[in-house]
């Protein structure tokens, strides 16, 4: 029995080798394709806006590969997969950053480099809209604004305790509030709101309602030549004053205005004419408003010996006295002869032959030229407020 299995046995063995023999024969198998990847190009470099960019993948057929990116910034659009030669399609979106930066697309294991550039550095400038203000004692609450760039930040500080920043911080455009306190001091202060290297200035008067002021003298009473008077006003260092003279021949060769304590100086021309007077207002910002300052000035009172002469024809000389007096009398001297004085024709007919100017009592000495006109003539010497007529004949 042993025998006979081991026979059958050995017969089953040597079927089953020829069957197999022959179903190789029948069915020959494929050969696998060799699959090496290539991309083109290998890497691409884009500015701070981003764009679009192409990978063109080289394989052979039936060679499957996929792409995959390295950062978020970086996005697959089209071919993002493919079995064989592709083209992949992706977008690199805008860098907000200033510092450039990089990634890949990783290809069926090739890698295709992406290269960003960080955008330009932002300029920042700044400018406010006003840059000072003025406020009085009470104080309150008011605002400024602030020019930008968008994306430059910017905040307000104050250097005093008496302006407090309410609204004081942004980026680009903005507005700035600030409270300033009530001013309990005569003297007026200055603090400064910081915006980036832009400064504010913000002034406050004192409580000036607290001043004293003084001044003197306050008549005047100068004689005809022109010059010059003082009047010393006295009050604390910050009370200030103006002083405004009320006729054109006064005149504030110091200033018009002044901060505590000053000289005024008013200066005026000669006057030869009739007595004048002007006023200098002196204000301050208190119940008693201010001081007048009083200049009157003399002047001179004429007369004539003749009012009117009357010539032929022919023409001829002429004479007349002037009496002058000064107003009041007491600037005229001991001989009374300080008053200025020019005889003037208003004619080319009529000649003045007396030198002028002239001061004093004196005689007036002038000639009048034929007349060859049919008709007669009138002319005119002017003495100050004094009018002389010369009337002539004609032929």
């Amino acid at each position: 029995m042993r025998a006979r299995f081991l026979i059958l046995t050995v017969l089953s063995a040597a079927v089953c080798v020829g069957i197999a023999s022959c179903a190789g024969n029948d069915s020959p198998t494929d050969p696998t394709p060799l699959c090496s990847i290539a991309i083109s190009p290998a890497s691409l470099a884009f500015g701070s806006d981003g764009g679009t960019g192409n990978v063109t993948v080289s394989v052979a057929a039936g060679c499957a590969w996929s792409a995959s990116p390295s950062a978020g910034w970086i996005a697959v659009t089209a071919g993002g997969s493919g079995n064989g030669p592709g083209t992949i399609a992706y977008t690199v979106a805008a860098n907000a950053a200033t510092e450039s930066r990089s990634g890949t697309l990783t290809i069926g294991g090739q890698s295709h480099a992406v290269t960003q550039q960080g955008r330009s550095p932002t300029v920042c400038s700044y400018e406010l809209s006003p840059d000072t203000a003025t406020w009085g004692n009470d104080g309150g609450t008011r605002t400024f604004t602030v020019s930008a760039p968008a994306d430059c930040p910017w905040s307000a500080v104050s250097n005093a305790s008496w302006v407090t920043v309410s609204s004081g911080q942004g980026s680009g455009n903005g507005t700035v509030s600030y409270t300033v306190a009530s001013n309990p001091d005569i003297g007026e202060r200055t603090a400064l709101i910081t915006v980036a290297d832009r400064k504010f200035t913000v002034g406050q008067v004192g409580d000036v309602s607290a001043c004293q002021y003084s001044v003197g003298p306050v008549d005047f009473r100068p004689c005809m030549p022109g010059g010059s008077v003082t009047a010393t006003l006295t009050t604390q260092a910050s009370c200030p004053w103006t002083a405004t003279p009320d006729v054109s021949w006064l005149n504030l060769p110091s200033g018009t205005s002044g901060m505590g304590s000053g000289v005024i100086t008013i200066t005026f021309p000669d006057n030869y004419d009739a007595p004048r007077q002007g006023t200098v207002l002196v204000r301050w910002p208190t119940p008693t408003a201010g001081q007048n300052l009083r200049v009157a000035q003399a002047g001179c009172l004429y007369a004539v010996s003749s009012n009117a002469f009357s010539f032929t024809s022919s023409g001829g000389p002429g004479i007349f006295n002037v009496i002058q007096q000064s107003d009041p009398n007491t600037c005229g001297g001991a001989t009374q002869d300080r008053c200025v004085w020019t005889a003037q024709s208003d004619v080319p007919w009529i000649t003045i032959t007396s030198s002028m100017p002239r001061s004093g009592d004196n005689p007036v000495a002038f000639t009048v030229a034929t007349n060859d006109g049919a008709t007669s003539r009138v002319g005119r010497i002017t003495v100050r407020d004094k009018v002389v007529m010369i009337t002539q004949a004609g032929r």
